[in-house]
């Protein structure tokens, strides 16, 4: 019988930080961060154990660092107010919270770092979303709103698109609702003859969490925050 070949580990020091944080997102995105483990990182990269434990401590320093970088993705992915004249700022915040909520669509482990491990944010990963927040609140209050106002605009909209992503990240990963009219199986349609035509006629997702939701919410905030800047220029000319 003939033996199969030993594969060789790689030895330690042929191996940088960079490559075991890029092993560790693709090991992540395809068994999920619950299931991310030091052995299987290793096995994955083709080293021993301990070449991982040589630059992250643990499992929880590795996804501190994971964290770090997923939040420089989002902040790179993010549009920034330099290219809004003051006039523009409902075109600004209708683009910021569309693109975010886009980018994190497309990107489940990047969404599972930054919205559902918060408690994982470095101090520098905390200053750079803290940095943006400042920026953009400073662009709204150059439109006019006054330094309160343009705090709760701002924030009031990001939990808007943050709770709806979340919401969508968890369809995904449940499975639950169905879509289309097989949300009719989680429904009485007897006793809930309203919702059940909104699934059968308009398409409706029961979790509340589509595009055409999020479309109307955005519209809703952004009608609103003008009438917030209106009373604000107001109360400014009757000093």
């Amino acid at each position: 019988m003939v033996k199969e070949a030993v594969r060789k580990r790689r030895q330690r020091g042929s191996i940088d930080p960079e490559e075991i944080m890029d092993g560790a997102f693709a090991v992540a995105e395809r068994i999920g961060l619950d299931n991310l483990s030091m052995p299987e990182l290793a096995s994955h990269l083709d080293v021993g154990v301990t070449s991982i434990y040589w630059y992250y401590r643990n499992k929880e320093d590795l996804l501190r660092r994971m964290s770090s970088r997923a939040v420089q993705q989002v902040i790179a992915s993010n549009v920034l107010p330099d290219g809004y004249p003051p006039s523009e700022w409902k075109s600004f915040l209708r683009d910021y919270h569309r693109v975010n909520r886009q980018f994190l669509a497309e990107h489940d482990l990047i969404t599972d770092l930054t919205l559902m491990r918060t408690a994982a944010y470095s101090r520098r990963s905390t200053l750079a979303i803290y940095q943006g927040i400042e920026n953009s609140v400073r662009y709204l209050t150059t439109a006019g709103f006054s330094l309160t106002t343009a705090w709760h605009v701002y924030s009031t909209l990001s939990l808007y698109t943050r709770g709806l992503t979340i919401a969508e990240r968890n369809r995904r990963e449940n499975n639950t609702p169905p879509p289309g009219d097989r949300q009719l199986g989680l429904l009485d349609p007897v006793s809930m003859p309203l919702i059940s035509s909104l699934v059968r006629e308009e398409q409706i997702s029961i979790d509340m969490a589509d595009d055409r939701s999020f479309e109307y919410g955005l519209e809703m905030l952004l009608t609103e925050a003008e009438r917030l800047l209106e009373r604000d220029r107001e109360a400014t000319e009757a000093e």
